[in-house]
C-alpha cells in the first residue's frame, strides 16, 4: 500500500515540475519519500526541483541521499556538482562532475558543467595568486615626521639693570618687540607706549566694569561705578507654576475622573405617526439594547414627562405619558445581530445582564458557530458563554436551545484544546451546564468529556 502511495504522489510530482510549478513538485516528491524512504529516484527528483529555485544546499543533501542508496548514480553526482558549484564548493564540483563523467563519458550536459567548474576554478586560482603577489610586494614606510625644536628663553619680569648702554645701531623697538613676544603678560597695560608698532585697540565690553578684572578696569571707571541697566522684562525670570495637587491613589484618581463624568440620560424616538419610544435613563455602564416600542396617543393630544438621570433597577419601557410598563423577564429584547467575532466580543464585554448576553447570543444560530468562531475561540469567552447558560437554565426555559448550543460547541475548530486549557473550576462550569440538561459523561461528545476529569 505504501509503494502504491509513493508512485502516486511521484507521479502528481513529475506533472507539477513539468508544469513549472516546483514548489508543489517538492511536496510530493516528500509525500512519496515519507511513504517509502527505500526508492532513491524520489529524494533524487527532489534535489532537481530544489535547483530550479536556487536552494543548492537542500540539492546537495538530498543528492548525497541517493549515492548512499544508489553508489556512484551519474544523475546524482551530476545534480550535485551543480549544487556545489552553486555553493561555490569547486573542488567538490569538480570531483562530482569527473566521477558522473566517467559513468556517462557521452553526456553533453555533464561536460558543459565540468568546463564551467573549470574557468571558476582557474579564476579563483589566479585571483588568489594576486593577493599573495600583492602582499608579498613590500610598501615603502611613510617617513618619521620631523620635529622642530624652538628654544625657550625665560625672562624675568624685572631684568636686572644692564652696566652697558645699549648701542645706538641696534634698535631699541625690536628689544621691546622680542621680550613682549616670550615674556608673560604683564599686569601694567604697556601696549600704549609711544613708538611701538603694537597698537592697543579699545573696544567696549560686553560685561559691567565690576565684573572685569582688576588690571583691565579702565582708571575712570573705578571710582564711579555705574549702575547696572535696569532689567527687561523679557529678562525676568518665569515663576514656576503650581502644580495641581495629585490625588494619592490610583482609586481617589479614579473617583476623581467619574465624578466629572457627564451623567448618561435615556433618549427617545418620536414619530409622527404617534408611536414614539422612550428610553429610561442610563447608569455608568453603556446603554442596554433597544426595546420594544409601545403605541401612544399623538404627542399633541399627550404631554411629554421630562427624562431624569435617575437610575432604575430594571429595564422599562415608559410610554409618551410617562407610565412605565414593566418588560417580562423572558421577553427577548431586539439586538443587532453581530457579524464577527469582534463586534460580538465587544457588544458582549459591554453588557452585563443575563438576559442580555442571552437575547445577544440567540441571534447566533448554533449552524453558524463553527464559521463564526473559527480558531478564534478563547478559554475566557467560552467560560462566559457557559456562564449565561447556567443563568438560563436556572428559569428553566430554552433548555432546548442551550443543548444545541453546547453541541454546536464541539463543531468548532480546535476547541478539544481550548477545553483542556479551561481550569478545575472552569470545568466544573461546562459540567454544570450538561447536568442542567440532564446530560451524563456517556452521553456527550468526545471532545466535552474532559470536563468530567
Amino acid at each position: 500500500m505504501g509503494n502504491k502511495v509513493a508512485q502516486s504522489e511521484k507521479e502528481k510530482g513529475n506533472a507539477a515540475f513539468k508544469a513549472g510549478d516546483y514548489p508543489n513538485a517538492i511536496g510530493h516528491y516528500t509525500a512519496a519519500i515519507l511513504a517509502d524512504r527505500n526508492d532513491f529516484t524520489f529524494p533524487l527528483n527532489r534535489a532537481a526541483a530544489y535547483l530550479k529555485l536556487g536552494k543548492n544546499e537542500d540539492a546537495e543533501r538530498d543528492c548525497t541521499t541517493v549515492l548512499t542508496l544508489s553508489a556512484l548514480n551519474p544523475k546524482a553526482l551530476f545534480r550535485r556538482g551543480q549544487a556545489r558549484l552553486g555553493l561555490d564548493k569547486l573542488d567538490e564540483a569538480m570531483e562530482d562532475l569527473t566521477q558522473a563523467l566517467k559513468r556517462e563519458p557521452a553526456n553533453e550536459s555533464v561536460k558543459i558543467e565540468l568546463k564551467k567548474a573549470a574557468e571558476l576554478l582557474e579564476k579563483k586560482k589566479a585571483k588568489g595568486s594576486k593577493k599573495s603577489s600583492a602582499k608579498s610586494v613590500s610598501q615603502p614606510s611613510p617617513p618619521a615626521p620631523r620635529r622642530r625644536r624652538i628654544p625657550i628663553t625665560i625672562v624675568d619680569d624685572q631684568p636686572e639693570p644692564s652696566t652697558s648702554t645699549p648701542s645706538s645701531s641696534q634698535p631699541q623697538q625690536d628689544t621691546r618687540v622680542e621680550t613682549t613676544a616670550v615674556s608673560p603678560p604683564s599686569p601694567k597695560p604697556t601696549l600704549a607706549g609711544n613708538g611701538d608698532p603694537l597698537k592697543a585697540v579699545s573696544t567696549r565690553s560686553l560685561k559691567p566694569a565690576e565684573s572685569l578684572p582688576a588690571p583691565l578696569k579702565s582708571p575712570s571707571a573705578a571710582p564711579n561705578k555705574t549702575p547696572p541697566p535696569p532689567l527687561r522684562p523679557e529678562s525676568l525670570p518665569i515663576p514656576a507654576r503650581k502644580q495641581p495637587d495629585l490625588p494619592p491613589t490610583f482609586a481617589d484618581a479614579r473617583r476623581a475622573r467619574e465624578a466629572v463624568k457627564p451623567s448618561l440620560v435615556g433618549g427617545g424616538i418620536f414619530r409622527k405617526t404617534g408611536e414614539s419610544t422612550l428610553f429610561p435613563p442610563r447608569e455608568g455602564s453603556p446603554s442596554t439594547a433597544a426595546v420594544p416600542s409601545v403605541s401612544t396617543p399623538p404627542p399633541a393630544a399627550a404631554a411629554v414627562a421630562p427624562i431624569h438621570t435617575t437610575t432604575t433597577p430594571a429595564p422599562t419601557v415608559v410610554s409618551v405619558n410617562s407610565t412605565p410598563v414593566n418588560a417580562s423577564p423572558t421577553q427577548a429584547t431586539a439586538v443587532n445581530p453581530p457579524t464577527t467575532l469582534f463586534e460580538f466580543s465587544r457588544t458582549w464585554d459591554t453588557i452585563r445582564s443575563t438576559q442580555e448576553r442571552w437575547n445577544l447570543i440567540s441571534t447566533i444560530p448554533p449552524s453558524s458557530f463553527p464559521a463564526f468562531f473559527k480558531i478564534s475561540l478563547e478559554p475566557v469567552l467560552l467560560l462566559s458563554i457557559l456562564t449565561v447558560f447556567n443563568e438560563v437554565l436556572r428559569t428553566g426555559e430554552n433548555a432546548s436551545k442551550v443543548r444545541e448550543y453546547m453541541d454546536a460547541f464541539a463543531r468548532v475548530e480546535r476547541f478539544g484544546t481550548v477545553v483542556l486549557f479551561l481550569s478545575r473550576a472552569e470545568k466544573e462550569v461546562a459540567r454544570e451546564v450538561w447536568e442542567g440538561l440532564g446530560v451524563t459523561k456517556e452521553d456527550v461528545g468526545r471532545l466535552w468529556r474532559p470536563v468530567w476529569a
